[in-house]
């Protein structure tokens, strides 16, 4: 965890993001501006980020990380149906959108990881079944973090707050980009003992979920092209730099991490249970 207990020294994890901000034209000052109010917020409401609880879930404990890209409900239906004691194996981390799928199938993740453009309702859903929400800032989603935020808190005190830029107490920076590949950025840094993608597709196509409006997969436009293959190369850097079991159920596989099928999710978690 960078800052506290770091996976990512704080330094290297600014120079990959300041590189970041250059290829989409951002401006890093809104960022600070964001985890500033982020950081204002938590403390007024007496949030203490539960980053033990993060510990107990995720210690030596495998994950799946749900995308919301355009496999996520087919995959998610073939582990229902052929593999489902993995779900109970294992620790569940939706990335925004994902979770609305995860709740219509009556699974409930103990993770969310989110910067609040998601399906709202989804995430509130899972609040109040005790998920935490892993609650992202940045240059962006200022004023949803004002209006949202705020609303979630009167629903769960399980709340942590995360920024891509120096942290400021208690808003926590674990590394990553987009949801997604934070969320395999927190399973990396909590000691995971391996961590399955699944809907993490890195292609041109936009899943359904990805956004509350969407009706169906859109093609990707040129700024969503950039977030995702910024997304693989973290990811292909995290594999290469930490050395993480990762395995993912898509086609577009990044370095270092290995493609596998349904079946193989029950024998991995077997090996766990």
């Amino acid at each position: 965890m960078i800052g506290d207990v770091s996976l990512i020294p704080l330094k290297i994890w600014m120079a990959k993001y300041l590189e970041i901000a250059r290829t989409m034209s951002y401006d890093i000052q809104r960022d600070r501006e964001a985890v500033k109010k982020l950081a204002e917020i938590l403390i007024s409401n007496r949030i203490s980020p539960p980053l033990h609880e993060l510990k107990r879930l995720l210690f030596k404990r495998p994950s799946i990380v749900f995308g919301a890209g355009p496999s996520l409900d087919r995959q998610l239906d073939r582990i229902i149906q052929n593999s489902f004691r993995s779900l109970r194996v294992a620790t569940l981390i939706s990335a925004n959108g994902a979770t609305q799928a995860l709740i219509e199938r009556e699974i409930f993740p103990q993770i969310i990881v989110t910067d609040l453009d998601g399906d709202i309702n989804s995430i509130f859903k899972a609040a109040k079944r005790n998920s935490i929400i892993i609650v992202h800032a940045h240059g962006d989603n200022i004023e949803r973090i004002e209006d949202v935020l705020v609303k979630l808190i009167s629903t769960t005190k399980r709340i942590i707050g995360t920024t891509q830029v120096e942290p400021i107490y208690p808003v926590q920076n674990f590394g990553g980009f987009t949801d997604g590949d934070r969320a395999v950025f927190l399973a990396t840094t909590f000691g995971s003992s391996f961590i399955i993608m699944v809907g993490m597709d890195f292609g041109n196509v936009v899943g359904k979920r990805s956004k509350p409006w969407f009706r169906s997969e859109v093609p990707a436009s040129k700024s969503k092209l950039k977030k995702l293959q910024i997304a693989f190369k973290l990811i292909s850097w995290l594999t290469y730099t930490f050395n993480p079991e990762i395995y993912t159920l898509s086609l577009n596989v990044p370095l270092g991490t290995k493609r596998i099928n349904i079946s193989q999710i029950g024998e991995l978690c077997r090996c766990q249970s």
